[in-house]
């Protein structure tokens, strides 16, 4: 049941992006608002907003609080270009290659640098990361966040810029592969192994963490992918 309900937003906004692609809505143009589309296409108005927010990410859309959802501008949709590539197996490691070399000197940065107000917001995530345990898509988004916090942490803008636009590009293949491979105290363990070495101030520590929940999201990625592949 879990898979099942939590793979509705996933699917509707695969449906949204057809009909993005297809030219439906331009850019800079209102989508209708969630009731409308919830009616349209029969489902609950949460999944209208999860699905939307995965558009977002993924660079298809723009939401702005009291003003609607637009289209992106061409020049806001970087991250779908990238989207388009997920489902090439060699793009998804030359991703990862690309994080496994940023991502361990941001943790490195972090437990040198993070304020406490740092530490206090990892470790409120970390905790509702672990009540979430059992809803896949609330789960997900507590990771980005974590990862999204760790970048912060770490104080270089830039840094923080890109690892968010990285990360979330996985969005997609990290929600299909954990749907089929739930295994929140794992994701949680290594979470908090990393947060426990930025804690301690000792960056080694961290580095070895990051390099080791890399590759075990790595690992999960791909074996999606080879599932797909052999249908």
């Amino acid at each position: 049941m879990l898979v099942r309900r939590t793979r509705i937003p996933e699917q509707l906004a695969q449906e949204l992006e057809k009909l993005l692609q297809d030219g439906v809505w331009q850019s800079g143009e209102q989508i209708p608002p969630e009731r409308e589309l919830a009616s349209r296409f029969g489902v609950s108005r949460a999944s209208v907003r999860d699905a939307l927010r995965i558009l977002e990410l993924h660079g298809w859309l723009e939401i702005r609080q009291g003003e609607g959802t637009r289209v992106a501008l061409p020049a806001e949709s970087f991250a779908q270009r990238l989207h388009t590539r997920l489902h090439e197996p060699a793009f998804v490691v030359e991703l990862f290659e690309l994080r496994r070399i940023l991502e361990p000197g941001v943790v490195v940065l972090a437990a040198e640098r993070a304020t406490e107000q740092d530490l206090a917001k990892l470790e409120r995530l970390l905790e509702e990361q672990k009540g979430a345990s059992i809803d896949l898509h609330k789960f997900l988004e507590l990771d980005l966040g974590f990862h999204k916090a760790l970048a912060e942490s770490a104080h270089n803008s830039l840094l923080a810029e890109v690892l968010q636009l990285l990360v979330v590009e996985l969005w997609q293949t990290r929600l299909s592969a954990t749907a089929r491979r739930f295994r929140p105290a794992n994701t949680l363990r290594e979470h908090r192994r990393i947060f426990g070495a930025i804690r301690k101030r000792d960056p080694e520590e961290a580095r070895v963490a990051m390099l080791a929940h890399l590759s075990t999201v790595e690992g999960s990625a791909l074996a999606e992918h080879e599932e797909v592949a052999r249908g």
